[in-house]
């Protein structure tokens, strides 16, 4: 089929994270609703995800200029897709994937996506979830503690890593409304006096037009280690085992078992100097991209940050942790 020749939905809605904005929530929620969406006339395609994944991955494998050859075999099987659900009677397609934040750094990059959109809508929107960046430096390296890619006891590590452009929201959302338009951007601020009914799946299903289920199960995802956990998990990260993803699984489960103290590895000092690199672009994306009635800036106070890094647990509540109360 050519993609061209599909028939158009009216509307797209493209959820571009960013990361640490509770998107695993949001697609899953979506996974998990599918059918029942197409009958509220709202579309979460398959094509744009690998294998049963919720995370439209593709599509941002297609920004970056990768799967060159899969390409038109993607467009093949979403041109499909679409054009079922248009004739079902779907007005609104939903695509979400954090990683059009997290590697779509460039217009070239933006222009590959909107292209490859293109032809299958009528008008397209971009659904963008700010986070405070020190919050969001903090929550992606317990990410990364979680998954094994660091052994660094410091949050501040993360900034060199991720880069500038991955915690400015201004340039972002620069970049994105270059292509499609300031107008087809919506800014929300992931904080939860900031979000409907304090939820990141209520305050979404307002945004694109789905009914917002005041009866649906909260259920939380990816969410963040324990000062205990962190620790174990870095003991195991610099360890021979760091590769055993059995063993992460259960030192996680184990760890949200047993609970802990939810502590920072980012100094309270150091989160108000980091936060500070921000100030100028914040004052403008709120200025530019968020809507007063909302928001004029993000919540204020370093509360949830500690004055110094506690050193890490001995070995025996590491032990209990794992494996329990002493006998």
């Amino acid at each position: 089929m050519n993609p061209m020749r599909a028939e158009k939905i009216r509307d797209c809605v493209v959820h571009i994270g960013s990361e640490k904005t509770g998107t695993t929530s949001i697609q899953n929620f979506l996974a998990r609703n599918r059918d029942a969406l197409v009958e509220q006339g709202f579309l979460f395609p398959r094509s744009l995800a690998h294998g049963d994944a919720a995370v439209h991955l593709r599509l941002s494998e297609i920004g970056r200029g990768r799967g060159d050859t899969e390409r038109s075999g993607v467009a093949a099987a979403f041109g499909r897709e679409c054009g079922e659900a248009a004739r079902a009677g779907a007005h609104t397609a939903v695509i979400s994937s954090e990683f059009l934040h997290s590697v779509i750094r460039t217009p070239a990059a933006v222009a590959r996506v909107h292209k490859f959109l293109a032809p299958f809508f009528e008008r397209m929107r971009i659904v963008y979830y700010a986070r405070r960046q020190d919050h969001l430096l903090a929550s992606m390296h317990s990410t990364a503690i979680r998954g094994g890619y660091t052994t660094n006891r410091s949050a501040l590590t993360v900034y060199p890593a991720k880069g500038h452009h991955y915690f400015d929201h201004m340039e972002v959302c620069d970049l994105w409304s270059a292509k499609f338009g300031a107008e087809n951007l919506i800014c929300r601020i992931y904080e939860r006096g900031k979000l409907v009914n304090g939820d990141i799946i209520d305050d979404f299903s307002s945004v694109v037009g789905l009914p917002v289920d005041a009866t649906r199960a909260r259920v939380a995802s990816n969410e963040s280690l324990s000062f205990e956990t962190a620790s174990l998990l870095l003991l195991l990260n610099g360890s021979v085992h760091k590769d055993n993803k059995e063993l992460r699984r259960k030192l996680v489960a184990a760890g949200r078992k047993r609970g802990g103290s939810k502590i920072p590895l980012l100094t309270k000092a150091d989160a108000e100097q980091f936060l500070s690199k921000f100030d100028d672009s914040n004052r403008a994306f709120f200025s530019q991209y968020v809507d007063r009635t909302l928001a004029t800036g993000f919540s204020a106070g370093f509360d949830a940050f500690p004055e110094t890094i506690p050193d890490p647990p001995p070995a025996r509540q590491i032990l209990k942790l794992v494996f329990g109360a002493e006998p």
